[in-house]
């Protein structure tokens, strides 16, 4: 009965502890500054958990990255385990090991001047970095291996799409050899294009990073070259990061859009080629779907 009594008390004292921390802002070993917003019922994320995250990170008064605007939602991490969580880790992670599911914190991450060399100068002054930040879910093995079974199934899923895409494409090149595709617009730097849907989602701009299905063959021969169908997953891409024929088309659509492209090597690869595959100064085609 005794030992009940000690646990009974212990067990509201840590409660109590929690709740005085809820909306206090607390100075981390590391020197990060942390104010949990919220103090959610459930185990917190711990050494080695795989987390599901949304984040948003501020410098001064700009905001310059967050999981939803740039990857489309939450983002899945695996915190490290205890010995990779000594010294100098992530601001964000630290505030994590104090997180339930469904909490939320402010993270304020103090930049020593090697940290403030790598932030550009039209930034200003800066101090610190400011980082939003809620934890979405917790990942338990078992949702883990019933999520690995469901990509599986989306592998799948798209493998089967690819082979649909590629008659798609087949077609819609024969039609634009022969001047009949459709819709068919050339933008003033040569592209041309042929919008199969705008897509419902925010307008796709320069820096944004879009999960995006792709099919790519050569204009001359129709051979395929690469898509992302045939890997059961769409590619990470910045808007931007790619050749330039492929950055200008991603931003005629909406997030959600399709359309197929038709560069001019100029707009490609040009005189340099890519591998055996792409020669130089190949006219390429690709067909895009923008994700959400």
């Amino acid at each position: 009965m005794r030992n009940l009594l000690i646990l009974s008390v212990l067990t509201i004292l840590t409660i109590a502890q929690v709740a005085c921390q809820k909306g206090k802002e607390m100075t981390t070993s590391t020197g990060n500054r942390v104010t949990i917003h919220t103090n959610q019922q459930g185990p917190k994320a711990t050494f080695g958990s795989t987390v599901l995250i949304s984040v948003k990170t501020w410098v001064n008064d700009s905001l310059v990255q967050s999981t939803t605007r740039d990857a489309g939602g939450p983002r899945q991490i695996v915190l490290p385990d205890s010995s990779g969580m000594k010294g100098k880790v992530p601001a964000v992670f630290e505030a994590l090991m104090m997180m339930a599911t469904g909490d939320s914190a402010t993270v304020i991450q103090p930049l020593d001047s090697l940290m403030k060399k790598g932030i550009p100068k039209s930034f200003g002054d800066v101090k610190e970095i400011r980082y939003e930040v809620k934890l979405e879910e917790i990942l338990t093995p078992e949702i883990l291996k019933q999520r690995e079974m469901e990509e599986m199934q989306k592998a799948d899923v798209a493998k089967a799409e690819g082979i649909a895409i590629a008659e798609t494409v087949k077609t819609m090149l024969a039609d634009y050899k022969g001047k009949k595709l459709a819709n068919l617009k050339k933008t003033a730097s040569g592209l041309e294009y042929a919008i199969i849907e705008q897509g419902s989602g925010a307008e796709i701009k320069d820096g944004d990073a879009i999960p995006t299905h792709y099919y790519g063959v050569r204009k001359t021969d129709g051979v395929m070259f690469d898509n992302s169908f045939d890997r059961g997953a769409r590619a990470g891409f910045t808007v931007g990061a790619l050749i330039p024929g492929f950055n200008e088309g991603m931003k005629l659509l909406n997030r959600g859009g399709k359309a197929i492209l038709f560069i001019p090597s100029g707009l490609g690869y040009g005189e340099r080629g890519a591998g055996a595959d792409i020669p130089a100064n190949s006219d390429l085609v690709f067909y895009i779907d923008m994700g959400m």
